[in-house]
């Protein structure tokens, strides 16, 4: 594998890991088991050496990055029937507007 394709798979790997520490702070299960399918997607697919193949499965771990840091939102109980969600500055909201139920 290229020195630069490899610079890719790491850099992947690396904002991978980093978005989901940010995108699970405070909930360590979803945590743990975020670095167990990282780690274990990575894994299956380390012996790939078609280098077309391997730029496509950069592309999708980025494409996935991106989905986790706009699209994942936590939410946590802080009454009956009241949830406390956590939302970064990266959270892309459909709908900003309050819902009246």
């Amino acid at each position: 594998m290229a020195a630069s394709l490899r610079a890719e798979v790491l850099k992947c790997f690396r904002c991978l890991h980093r978005t989901r520490l940010k995108v699970f702070t405070n909930d360590q299960a979803a945590m743990d088991a975020a670095r167990l399918k990282i780690n274990s997607e990575f894994r299956k697919y380390q012996r790939i050496s078609n280098q077309e193949t391997i730029m496509e499965l950069v592309k999708f771990g980025n494409q996935a990055e991106e989905i986790l840091r706009t699209s994942v939102v936590q939410a946590s109980p802080v009454a009956e029937n009241t949830f406390r969600l956590q939302i970064t500055t990266d959270t892309f909201m459909y709908n900003n507007t309050p819902y009246r139920g």
